[in-house]
């Protein structure tokens, strides 16, 4: 075993060697990798999804820039084809790569009914890192650089870059260098300035990776003096001009208004889901009440506040009753409280204005509609009940169905899959700040019902993509064009 024994080579045992080349570009995947993962995680997305799109995206993409790489410079390899296998000895275009790992991710995505326009957001802005990364590989192998400069170009330049440009008898001007140093600024500013303040919809961070990442390839390619040509064309600045101009027609909406009705361009519609106590009954009257009546039994001298009692509008009944008792008490007390709750249901809830109304119009509309709460399924089905709430429910995910209640989304989660529909576009209604939490540990659509004043900053702080004062405000923003996601996470 041999550790570094040429500048091209990390480690060699025997005759199989580790190159700087390949180390390099395995880097800048997995970054990009990690860096996407951890956006699709924030969008409730189950990682085994998209380890194994790695897993497989990975090697098509490597084949598909040693495909493109050949194809333009077969001269090279007619004579001796073994050598079209020897990758780690340079030779892979990027642009066979994405045009590779892009129709598979398609497929694939496709296949796990996944909106195709909100994965590529979150990995095509990575790509230009890792891109970043692989450049440096060229370094290594002495490839894509540019025009023969003079050795007084390389005076404010580290000696490794200036002693690795010197080919073939002439200094070259490091346009590896430029490209990386581009693509990293790129990917600043797309991930960081336009997904905040420049974004409008789906698609647009991957059209300004196409439109970003063009221009700066059509650039270096009129320096570079290695580059893959097709007659008097360089391929490079085609396919450039074709990324851009790819790009700029997605972001000015006109791919969207051509192919508007083809996956991955599909607008679909967004599945409604809602927290019930506070958001379609009001049930504040008998919550307080109920806890009124479990206290003065269990702990009789503690006299419940308004903002104690308020506390309780949200959380589980374990976690408030974890406030004040000890664990072995929380299941007697549970059951003490449902007892009474279920007891004086009818007594004490109410109605809000435009429930019946709102659901309706969702189910008369095709709306999918789901029920997400912390209360038990039966009391939940109570409340609906007692205002003819019921028929317009497609699916209801109660407490006792969860291992982790909100403000973890799997509720949310439960519930699109029931519904059979994807997570990508969906509307969440509640009122309280856990509700709005759980909504965004998916990223979906939040909206907060603030039908309480005493509540309404509490619901602000939680930073909603959406306030309602009507339940009937449900029926306009529906009709609104939107993608059903919050564009923020």
């Amino acid at each position: 075993m041999e550790l570094f024994p040429n500048i091209k080579t990390i480690i060699a045992i025997g005759p199989i060697t580790i190159t700087w080349y390949a180390y390099l570009m395995l880097a800048g995947a997995l970054l990009a990798y990690c860096l996407s993962i951890r956006t699709l995680k924030k969008w409730g997305y189950q990682t085994e999804i998209f380890e194994d799109f790695f897993y497989y995206m990975f090697p098509i993409g490597i084949l598909g820039a040693r495909l493109y790489y050949v194809i333009f410079e077969w001269e090279m390899y007619i004579s001796d084809p073994i050598k079209i296998f020897y990758i780690w000895e340079g030779g892979l275009a990027i642009h066979g790569g994405l045009i590779a790992a892009t129709l598979f991710g398609l497929w694939y995505f496709h296949k796990r009914a996944v909106d195709g326009m909100r994965i590529m957001d979150a990995i095509f802005p990575n790509v230009l890192l890792a891109q970043a990364i692989g450049r440096w590989g060229n370094f290594i192998n002495q490839e894509a650089y540019g025009r023969i400069v003079s050795e007084g170009y390389y005076d404010m330049f580290p000696s490794v870059i200036k002693d690795q440009m010197y080919i073939g008898g002439e200094y070259r001007e490091p346009t590896f260098l430029y490209e990386s140093i581009a693509n990293l600024i790129g990917w600043a500013l797309i991930r960081f300035v336009y997904k905040k303040c420049g974004r409008k919809k789906r698609g647009d961070l991957m059209y300004a990776y196409l439109c970003w990442y063009g221009v700066v390839r059509f650039w270096i390619e009129t320096m570079r003096t290695d580059a893959l040509m097709l007659g008097s064309l360089k391929m490079a600045q085609v396919i450039s001009l074709i990324g851009v101009a790819i790009g700029l027609l997605g972001i000015c909406g006109v791919i969207d208004k051509l192919f508007g009705k083809l996956w991955p361009f599909r607008r679909v519609k967004p599945a409604v889901l809602f927290d019930l106590d506070g958001t379609l009954v009001d049930t504040k009257d008998l919550i307080y009440a109920s806890f009124r009546h479990t206290f003065h039994k269990y702990m009789p001298e503690h006299i419940l506040s308004e903002e104690e009692l308020s506390s309780f509008m949200g959380p589980t009944l374990k976690a408030s009753f974890l406030r004040y008792f000890r664990e072995d008490q929380v299941d007697e007390l549970i059951a003490y409280y449902r007892s009474y709750n279920h007891e004086h249901h009818n007594e004490y809830i109410k109605g809000f204005p435009g429930a019946k109304e709102t659901l309706k119009y969702l189910k008369d509309n095709d709306y999918s509609v789901g029920i997400v709460s912390n209360k038990v399924e039966t009391t939940v089905r109570m409340g609906l009940t007692a205002f003819g709430l019921e028929q317009y429910v497609d699916v209801i995910v109660g407490a006792e169905e969860l291992e982790r209640p909100k403000p973890d989304p799997q509720g949310l989660l439960l519930a699109c899959q029931r519904l059979y529909h994807n997570h990508d576009d969906v509307i969440y209604v509640g009122d309280s700040p856990s509700d709005i939490e759980a909504c965004k540990n998916m990223g979906a659509f939040s909206v907060a019902a603030a039908f309480d004043k005493d509540r309404e900053a509490a619901l602000l702080d939680a930073k909603p993509c959406k306030v309602i004062h009507q339940l009937t405000e449900i029926i306009d923003l529906v009709k609104e064009d939107h993608e059903w996601s919050d564009n923020t996470i």
